[in-house]
Order: C-alpha cells, then structure tokens, then sequence
C-alpha cells in the first residue's frame, strides 16, 4: 500500500542544489575552436531524480487544486499513454526501450488497478511484454487495441490473470519503410472517437496499412494522413492529419492534434466528411488556433540540464553544430508539445469544460488553454486564462518530470502520464563528447502517473459500467457531461451491437460540406467566414451553379471567395464559362483584386490541360489588356494602379507590350517598383542581360534565375559570368544550383569551368565560423535577408507567405545554428520539407514540398512560394529526393560579414 502523497503549492525542492551544478558547468572552459572538446565526468554533473516520496514538493499548482500521486516506479515504468477500462482499471504502455533500445523488446503494457477504491493503484501486473517501441492503446470488448510499428495488434485476457493469452495482429505497414524510425515520430494517441470508430494519430511518420489475415485487403496509404478504423468490421480510412504526438476530441466532437511548437491544432475537417469537387479542393484541415501564436510563451521552474548548457556553450563557440534553444535561453517558449487532451469531466469545477491541457515534456510543465468560440466564427481559438498570463497550472522544479500524456479519469479528474527520465531529448541531436557522458536509459526503471484534484475533493466510488444495464448506458450517453462516463458508454452499447448515432456534426460545418446541390441560397448569411465560404466553393460542382455564382452582386465584396471562384472556374476547363466569367470581370472597376482572379483563372486552366493561348484573346480579356498597358504607361496613375497593369501585361504575352518594358529598364527615372515588374515579364532575355547590373536587387534575383530556364538563356549568362560582366556574389544559390544541375550538359560543362568548386559543407561552415562572434548590423541583415532569403522565407514582418520555414519559426534556435543550416541545408531536414520530384504523364518534371493532397489531387509547393495543384491521374511518379530543397552554395551570395549581419537580423 501506497502513502496518501499529495502536494498543493508551491515549489521548494532543490533550488539550491540544482543552480550549484549548474553555476558549475557555466564556469568550465572551452575545448578549442571548430574541434568537439574531451570532457570529463566532474564538468557532467548528472541531474538525480527525486524520489517519490519528495516528488510533490517539486511541483507549483494553480490555486485551488492539488497533485496526487497515484502510481510509480517500481509498479509503473516509462508510462507514455493510458487507457481506463469500463471498470477503473488503468491500462498503461510503458515505452521502456525509449530511446535506442527499440530491437530489445522490452515495452510492456502494465494493467494497475485499485481494489480497495482509495484512489491508489496498489496493484499491478505486466499484461504484455516483449514489445518494439509501443506508442498507443485503446480499450475495446475487454482487451486493448496497441500500436506497436509496424503492427496495430488487439491483446486480451480471457482466463482473469491479468496477463493477455489471446493476441492477433490486426494491421501492418505502419510507419516508414525505407528509413530508421524516429522515436519521436511513430503512431499514436488511439481514441475512441464521437462515431464510434477508432482513431489515431501518425506522427507524419506514414506507413502503406494492409491486413495481414485478409490477403484482398486494399493498402491504404497513409502519408500525411491520420487513421481510423471500425474495431468490427475493420474498415480502415485515412483521415485528415497529421502532427506528433497527441489528439483529442472536445465534447462537440471536434477533434484537435499537437505537434511541437503548434500545441493546439484544430481539425476543421475529416476527408470522409467531403463531398469532392473536381474543380475545387478544401483548405488545409490542421489550423493552429492559440491566439498568443504556435510558439507560445512557457514559463518553467526547472533548470538547464548541465549537459544541455554545454552543449549551448559549444555551438554558440562553434565547437559543434546544431539548435541553441532560445538563441542561448533554453526555455521560455513551447518547444515539444506532447499529448493534447481536451479536458470535459466533471471534478475540477466551472470553466473547466472543454479546457486544452498540454504537456511540454522539455520544459517540465503542463500547459492550459480555453476554447474560445465566436457564435458568428467556424473557427474555435484557444486562448490563456487570465491569471495564468505568466505562469503555468502545474509546472515541476524536477527536470525528470515528463508529462507525456493525459487522461479524464473514471472519478472525472485529471490523470498525467509522467514518462519521468533524466534525458528526453532526441538523441540523434547529442554530440559525441556529450553523449558519451550520458546514460539515455536513465529513468527506464521509473515513472510517475499524477491525478489532479481539487483540493478536498471527495473522490466518488467508481461505477462498474461492464456490468450496466442498456438503460443506464443509454441514459449516461446522453446526458452525461462527463468524459469518461459519456464515451465509455457509448464504447460499450456499441460493443453489444446497440450502438448510438455519432454525434452530430455541428452546422453548417462541416456538416454541409458533403452537400450533393449548390448551397448558393444560403450565402447571404455566411459572408465573410473563410471556412463556410469554402463550404460554398465545394458545393459548385455544376457549369450552371458556378455561373449562377459569377451572376451574385452580394459576393463581389469577399476577395477571397472571387479568388477561389475563378480558379474553379478555370479548372472546369469548359471555354463557354471561362468566356462568361472573363465578360464578369471585364465590366468590373480596374483593380489588384481582379487582376488575382485573372491569374487564378490561368492557374485553373492549367490545372484542367486548357491553354491560356486558347482563351487568352477573348474580348473581354483585350479590353482588360487594353486598360492595363494604357494605365501602366501613364506617369500621371498612381503607382499600384502602375503595377498592376504591368502585371496583367504579363498574362497577355506577345510583344505588343515589349518597348514599354524595355523603356521601364533603361529608363534612369523609372520608380524601382515598375523596373522590378517590367523584368518580370520582358520576353528578350537579351536586352534584359544587357542591363542587368542596373537592375534593382530584387529584379536582378528574378532575372538570375530566369537566365537558367533554358539552355541557350543559361549560356549566355554563364558567359557574363565568365566576362565579369555579372558579379558571382549577386547571383541568388538557388541560380547556381540550377546552373550545376542544368538538364542542359553544355551548361552544366560550362558551369564546371565558370562557377567556384562547391566546397564541402564542414569546410564552409567551419569558414564562416568568425560570423559568430561579430556583432552584426540588423538593418543590414534585414537587406541581406531581403537579397538572398524572401523568395523562400517570411521575414519577421510576416507579410509573405513564405516557401520554407519562416524566420519566426528558427529565430529562437540561434546563431550557430542557423549557420549550419544555411551554409549545410541537408544536415537535417524536418519531414514537412523534404524534396520530392513529381514525373507528369505529359513529360513535364517538377521539384518541390507536398503541401496538401486528398484522393483527387496533390499540391506542390515550389521554390519562390509558388503553388501548382495536379489531379492525380496527370501525376506519373511522385518520388522523395532524400534533401532540403534549400540549394549549397550560399556562401556564394553572403561574406562573412554579411552573415553576421544576417544572422543579427534573424535572431533578433
């Protein structure tokens, strides 16, 4: 039997102790420069754990409530996920061979139960062992479903001894399988869900799912998809997704995911809730909804690990590469959310329904959200409490607290699965000098599982819900506003085959978006809202109804839904109503905005194989063109009047346009703006070489690239290189790259002799190592930026939507960090950037991100921030390319001190 251990407060424990070793480590040296530095024990003081009759001392609380612990090592170990039966019982997955013991086999599934209803588990036995890095369980028909990768298996207990004897794999193929597995990265959070289906997450970790008992089993593949499955019939989908690891649903049925620094993701929509339109393809389901940001502030009471302040010492001096967390603070922001769990039970009181709690596993705490709704707004937002501004509701002093994931308990509290270890950090991120110091299976035989309480609760007695007639379920399925009370009830009529309605799906989203008519007689009410919107723009799925809409004066005031309107429009690829649309937008005011909808029908016509040739001389589109080269021309317009019809100018092609362009270009009294424009589209690439060094920065790294579009273009302007008439160091890294891997072998033999050997990625890096140590200029680093990084990446200002990570996302990593990363891109490359090359049928090859894809198309993002959508059946091969998409050589567009300024201006 367990002591009664609770802890209400505040924390105490080992302040002292902690900054003792830690002051320590911050005053030992240096190794030397650019050379991993020997270390020995006395400079690695070791973190210890804390036992588990002091643990609670560690811990600050929110006023009001108390922790409880409920169950530890030497009954429960490495507790990374939990499963209450229909009965109280506790099923937990002990991840024991976390992190590189995988190929041992020593994961197990602990069965903890509370006889004496004490609120203790003072009784505990191994239910499965022998397991390969397990991620997920879920209760069903007396046994639990348990993700293992590859498997997805159901163990039982048929004879009462606590100890599975019936055990199948169900299905297979989860995760990757051409690379290691990522310990941080494999399927997980299964949950019984609002339709009686269940679900979990990927972790983006993918996988081609079969049955192994069912040979006719169609693979279903999972990449960039999350999953769910019918526990009876094994119907198996993929479904929208995905993050890392956690998922929830609130008590509406909605769903939300977790991932790292984005802690709440809302999922505004399943797959198998659309009805497909082959013109039009919904936004992206996952949206961060915190309104601090992804990235939000944590406050944490725990120290830096001695080993992670060596390791920041080293890469800030440039002995090793990799992320300086916080640009040298190790904390203060989320970086590893882990286990999102919507909390709807009945014990911790009002305004606690539908409360977000996520752990951040780094940063030995765990967070809150609320949901905030707006009753006029589809989107929910999750926002901090007011008196939690700048603290947390449960954070530990102990930097072996690890809140991996969370469960609503049987009494309606809240139960914290604490994986407790010394180091949670990836291992593949240690350094050698550091890691050898390091035990990464110390903490493999402890762990901690939490209840949180309010202070002098009165626990309930647990109902045996097994044994509960249909009656009492039905009525607590409900009416019950409890969690656990409400879903296991539901689980269970379920399993007696007299299973519930799933929830409804709340209107009108995304309830409406399988609508098989147009919902155009329901528009008035919905103006404005980008998803009811989207609702809308599915629901167009004939020539008559997406002309009707082109019709509506009350949709002229939505630019985002005109947008979207003539992209449909353009991919039906039907002449009649581009034609008609076309006429719409000849009458309407000269502006920017329908300007983007004319690009956005070309994008359409694309899209369905029409060519713009064929369309492009309708008569409304040269009264458009007439308007624009006569406005564009004219000194006396306003310059964004200027530019946009230098921009319709370029849809119209030709060369009636031509000596504008070029007087724009060698004009000395042309504003920059228009000279960057009239480059973007000029035709001779001659003239524009001529005059390339009087073109402005941001027109001379267009045309740069442009000069490697063709070979005869490519030569010409590697013999400008050669003649010193182009300066190499202007010329953007994403323009060599293109040069050096040209399709053109000519090229590519000239580029060998005009363009620098590409060194190798240590040497450079080690080269610009002095960056480090400059104080760099930040409005000269926002100019470097602005010369060498926007066409891929949004700047602090935020006002581009960036092709690669945006600089808010990195900033916090610091410099040396960034360094390695700019000058060695392919040292480490996140899995939502990886380079993949799509093969059409009709011989064209592009390179680029998947951004979105469902089952009728896939879309492509390319370098600039550029997007092209495929249907499926236009797409031949779509193949990995195993690297960044961010080219070497940068080195050759930045000096040294040029890179101190830059790297200023990105960690600022």
């Amino acid at each position: 039997m367990r002591r009664n251990l609770i802890f209400n407060g505040r924390s105490n424990y080992g302040v002292l102790g902690h900054f003792f070793r830690w002051f320590l480590v911050l005053c030992t040296g240096t190794g030397v420069f650019g050379q991993e530095p020997q270390i020995d024990e006395a400079q690695m003081p070791r973190i210890p754990a804390v036992e588990p009759e002091d643990v609670l001392d560690t811990f600050e609380i929110k006023a009001g409530f108390q922790v409880k612990l409920v169950a530890h090592e030497p009954d429960i170990v490495d507790p990374i996920a939990m499963a209450f039966d229909a009965n109280g019982a506790l099923y937990v997955i002990e991840m024991r061979g976390y992190s590189e013991r995988r190929d041992d086999r020593i994961g197990r599934i602990r069965l903890l139960k509370d006889l004496d209803g004490d609120g203790l588990f003072e009784t505990s036995s191994v239910f499965k062992d022998e397991l390969q890095w397990p991620t997920g369980i879920v209760c069903y028909k007396g046994g639990v479903f348990v993700g293992a990768t590859p498997d997805l298996s159901y163990f039982k207990d048929n004879d009462g001894d606590g100890v599975s004897d019936e055990e199948r794999v169900v299905f297979t193929g989860f995760g990757p399988e051409d690379s290691r597995l990522n310990m941080q990265a494999l399927f997980n959070s299964f949950r019984w869900g609002p339709d009686n289906r269940i679900w979990g997450a990927t972790a983006s970790s993918g996988g081609n799912v079969t049955r192994p008992d069912d040979p006719s089993f169609e693979t279903v593949p999972i990449r960039g998809a999350d999953f769910s499955f019918d526990p009876e019939t094994l119907d198996f989908r993929a479904e929208s997704g995905t993050a890392q690891y956690g998922m929830t649903f609130d008590s509406m049925g909605r769903r939300y995911v977790c991932s790292n620094s984005r802690h709440v993701l809302w999922v505004a929509y399943e797959r198998n809730q659309v009805r497909l339109n082959p013109y039009y393809e919904m936004p992206d389901p996952l949206v961060s909804i915190p309104e601090d940001g992804s990235a939000a502030p944590v406050f944490r009471i725990s120290y830096d690990e001695p080993w992670r302040v060596v390791r920041t010492r080293w890469r800030v001096s440039g002995v090793v590469r990799g992320m300086i967390e916080g640009g040298g603070r190790v904390s203060g922001y989320f970086t590893s959310a882990s286990g999102i769990h919507s909390y709807w039970g009945d014990a911790l009181g009002e305004g606690f329904q539908n409360n977000f709690f996520v752990g951040d596993v780094g940063s030995n705490l765990v967070h809150r959200k609320l949901l905030r709704q707006d009753p006029d707004w589809v989107q929910p937002f999750a926002t901090r409490p007011d008196d939690e501004q700048e603290t947390e509701f449960l954070r530990s002093s102990d930097n072996w607290f690890r809140p991996a994931s969370f469960a609503t308990g049987p009494d309606g509290c809240l139960y914290i699965c604490d994986m407790y270890r010394e180091t949670i950090e990836h291992p593949w991120s240690l350094p050698p000098g550091i890691k050898q110091h390091l035990d990464l299976n110390s903490g493999n035989d402890r762990g901690r599982i939490y209840r949180i309480e309010p202070e002098k609760f009165q626990r309930p007695s647990v109902p045996r819900l097994s044994e509960a007639s249909d009656v009492t379920l039905i009525e607590l399925a409900q009416n019950s506003s409890d969690d656990w009370h409400q879903t296991t009830s539901r689980r269970l009529l379920f399993e007696r085959d007299r299973p519930l309605p799933a929830k409804a799906i709340l209107a009108p989203f995304p309830a409406l978006l399988s609508s098989e008519s147009s919902l155009l007689s329901r528009f008035p009410y919905w103006d404005g809202d980008p998803w009811l919107e989207a609702t809308l723009l599915n629901s167009l799925q004939e020539i008559e109804d997406i002309k009707e809409a082109w019709k509506r004066n009350d949709i002229d005031g939505s630019p985002g839904f005109m947008l979207e309107l003539a992209r449909l429009t353009g991919r039906t690829g039907d002449r009649a109503l581009v034609g008609f649309a076309v006429e719409q937008l000849a009458e309407r005011r000269f502006s920017t905005q329908q300007l983007e909808q004319v690009v956005a029908l070309k994008d359409g016509l694309a899209y369905s194989g029409l060519s713009w040739e064929a369309v492009k001389d309708q008569k409304g589109l040269r009264i458009l063109f007439s308007q624009a080269e006569l406005i564009a021309a004219s000194e006396e317009s306003d310059m964004a009047s200027r530019l946009v019809g230098l921009r319709f100018l370029e849809l119209a092609g030709g060369s009636s346009s031509e000596p504008l362009r070029k007087s724009l270009i060698s004009s000395n009294r042309s504003p920059k703006e228009l000279v960057v424009q009239a480059a973007k589209g000029i035709a001779d690439t001659a003239f524009l070489l001529e005059h390339i060094e009087r073109l402005p920065k941001e027109a001379f790294r267009t045309a740069a690239v442009r000069f490697t579009e063709n070979g005869e273009d490519a030569t010409r302007f590697l013999e400008a290189i050669a003649s010193k008439q182009v300066s190499l160091g202007q010329i953007p890294a994403e323009a060599l790259r293109k040069l050096r891997q040209h399709p053109d072998e000519k090229v590519v033999s000239r580029a060998l002799e005009v363009l620098p050997k590409v060194e190798s990625r240590s040497d450079v890096v080690a080269r610009y190592q002095p960056a480090l140590d400059i104080s760099g200029d930040l409005m000269k680093g926002k100019a470097a930026f602005e010369k060498a990084c926007v066409l891929c990446h949004q700047g602090l200002d935020g006002d581009r939507l960036g092709f690669g990570p945006p600089v808010a996302s990195f900033k916090s990593a610091g410099k040396a960090s960034i360094l390695g990363n700019i000058l060695d891109p392919n040292q480490e490359v996140a899995p939502q950037y990886q380079a993949f090359q799509f093969r059409m049928k009709n011989g064209e090859a592009y390179i680029g991100m998947i951004g979105f894809e469902n089952r009728q198309s896939v879309t492509l993002r390319l370098p600039g921030g550029e997007s092209k959508t495929f249907p499926r059946t236009a797409v031949q091969s779509m193949t990995g390319v195993g690297r960044s998409l961010m080219p070497e050589g940068f080195e050759h567009s930045v000096s040294v001190e040029e890179m101190a300024d830059l790297l200023a201006y990105l960690v600022q």
